[in-house]
């Protein structure tokens, strides 16, 4: 396991990667999307970063030599994903921490009301799947130009997979068949980090020269509760925070330290391609007993990696579970599935 000082002390030598480093931090309002893009400011040299937050001043604070712009979006809507542009030539960092606690039906006041989009989606996995992956697929040929880092890192479920509702990708039936609020969060946390784990490996395939790291950030004290409208269950939420919390929690700032981590470190490479060295792209090498994470399909520095906030991969049973869901064909359903939400939806399958 990596510790936490190992993590510090790889996110102080990320001023050797590059200057003007390029990022693009999708979802960070408040918690660890916001505290990741701090501490990405402060170890890099002239960042440019484009966010989805009001934090410029605290930004340029941290480091007035960087480039910070503000894009105002709704990442609910596949449309608005689309309008968020990159007006460079080439991006380093795809970081995805768009999520919802709502879920489940209304006529239970136990569990957060859960609604569709205008666009016809279930909301949680609206933002949590679809909107994610479509910004990916959209910024993917801007990741493929760059020279050094190339890395997309979504914060959800890694290494929290489990069974897909095959009859019902969308993940509605997940909620609507569970009795409490509990038990349909987990189900539907297990669906979808299954489904964007297999997506990230869809588009490995495609674009093998780019990191994708899909990361469970921990428990971390953040606003995501402010999307649980029922009165019961935000009373839940604070009651297993004050008891629980200073033992199980992660700080926020220590999160964003962890999350810069796996944003950054060789310890998570591309696959190897042909005639692109994946050293060169992979970030921040690694030191004092650091090596190469195994991936999601339990193979050495394959590309894709489902991990949890200490940079481990999936325990065994875990990944036995995702192998049943290849087994099935389900990474090519999946992508199938996806594409033709975005061309119902966009009209296309990517900009």
């Amino acid at each position: 396991m990596v510790n936490l000082e190992q993590m510090r002390a790889s996110n102080a030598r990320i001023r050797s990667v590059s200057p003007g480093l390029v990022a693009v931090f999708a979802g960070g309002t408040s918690g660890i999307g916001e505290t990741t893009m701090k501490q990405f400011a402060k170890h890099t040299v002239q960042p440019r970063i484009y966010f989805s937050a009001r934090i410029t001043a605290e930004l340029t604070a941290l480091n007035p030599a960087g480039k910070y712009r503000f894009i105002r979006a709704d990442l609910s809507l596949l449309q608005n994903v689309d309008e968020i542009k990159a007006r460079e030539p080439l991006i380093n960092l795809l970081f995805l921490t768009p999520g919802t606690m709502m879920t489940g039906k209304e006529s239970d006041p136990n569990i957060p009301v859960a609604q569709e989009t205008p666009e016809s989606l279930y909301y949680p996995t609206a933002v949590t799947y679809y909107a994610r992956i479509r910004l990916i697929v959209n910024l993917l040929p801007l990741l493929q130009k760059a020279p050094h880092l190339r890395r997309v890192v979504t914060v959800f479920g890694g290494t929290k997979e489990g069974p897909l509702c095959t009859a019902d990708l969308s993940g509605r039936s997940t909620t609507a068949a569970t009795a409490t609020s509990t038990a349909a969060q987990l189900h539907l946390r297990a669906h979808t980090a299954s489904m964007t784990t297999l997506a990230l490996e869809s588009l490995a395939f495609e674009a093998p020269d780019v990191t994708f790291v899909h990361s469970f950030p921990g428990l971390v004290r953040t606003n995501l509760a402010r999307d649980v409208r029922a009165a019961s269950a935000m009373g839940l939420v604070k009651a297993v925070f004050k008891v629980v919390g200073p033992i199980v929690t992660v700080p926020v700032a220590e999160a964003g330290e962890r999350q810069l981590f796996l944003a950054t470190s060789a310890r998570f490479p591309a696959r190897s391609v042909y005639g692109v060295d994946p050293a060169v792209t992979a970030g921040v090498g690694c030191r004092d007993g650091v090596g190469v994470a195994r991936g999601s399909d339990a193979r050495v520095g394959s590309g894709v990696y489902s991990v949890n906030c200490d940079g481990e991969p999936q325990a065994e049973k875990v990944e036995e579970a995702v192998q049943r869901l290849r087994d099935q064909d389900l990474v090519r359903r999946l992508w199938l599935h996806t594409v033709a939400e975005f061309v119902r939806v966009t009209g296309s399958e990517f900009v």
